[in-house]
Order: structure tokens, then sequence, then C-alpha cells
């Protein structure tokens, strides 16, 4: 059963680099560049992962992240940046309380390892 996996990355080459990937992999995708169209596309699509960039145009995908966890309870989310102060930053989130499981990558992700990720996450693997 393929994952649905809603990817928000503003670097368009990245962005379609990570989409490919998805796709070969038989996942369904829908790709964002901004925090505004990943809103939009929440309100149509239930995903299974989120991938999202942390520093976007419109805004932070962490705080992005913490805000739809909670309304998207069975989503996995993974966050990434090249910036190495914003890993850390997300990482500092994840020992608050009452925070949705979240996991924090360096940019660009291993496509590998977001491939992992996603099988580990996705409806045939529950």
């Amino acid at each position: 059963m393929p994952a649905h996996v809603l990817v928000i990355e503003d670097d368009q080459h990245l962005r379609a680099e990570i989409l490919d990937f998805l796709v070969r992999r038989r996942n369904l995708v829908r790709s964002c560049r901004t925090l505004g169209e990943a809103e939009q596309a929440l309100a149509e699509i239930e995903p299974d992962v989120v991938v999202s960039d942390i520093h976007l145009p419109d805004g932070d995908g962490a705080t992005f992240c913490m805000t739809h966890a909670r309304r998207h309870p069975k989503a996995k989310w993974i966050l990434m940046s090249g910036n190495q102060e914003l890993v850390r930053q997300g990482n500092q989130l994840k020992g608050l309380n009452d925070v949705p499981a979240f996991a924090v990558v360096d940019k660009p992700v291993p496509l590998r390892l977001l491939d992992r990720f996603i099988q580990a996450a996705s409806p045939s693997a529950a």
C-alpha cells in the first residue's frame, strides 16, 4: 500500500528531486513550496508522512509541525534544514512536554533515509 506524502520545500530543485524519488518508490506525493500551500493541502488530504523544510518563505516549518501534527495524529513528520542552528533548535523542541513526535535531519536529506522513514510510517507497516 503506497504512503501518502506531503513535501513542503521551497527549493525547486530539491523539491523536484524528493518528489521524483518518492514517486518512483510508488508513493502518492503532493508537494508545496510554502506553508500556505501546505495548509491548503492538509485541508484536502490526510498524509501518512509530512516532509517539511524548517525555514520557508512564509514561516517556520517547526511551528507548522507543532500546530498541525495534533490535527493529523496519524501523520509522521520529518523536518529538515541546511542550517545547523535550525536543526539544533528543532531537536531541542523534541525534549519539550506535549510535543508531537517528529524527526529532524540535515539537508539535503539522504533519500534512502527518507525512504526508510516513509516505509516505517506507511499504512502497510502498521
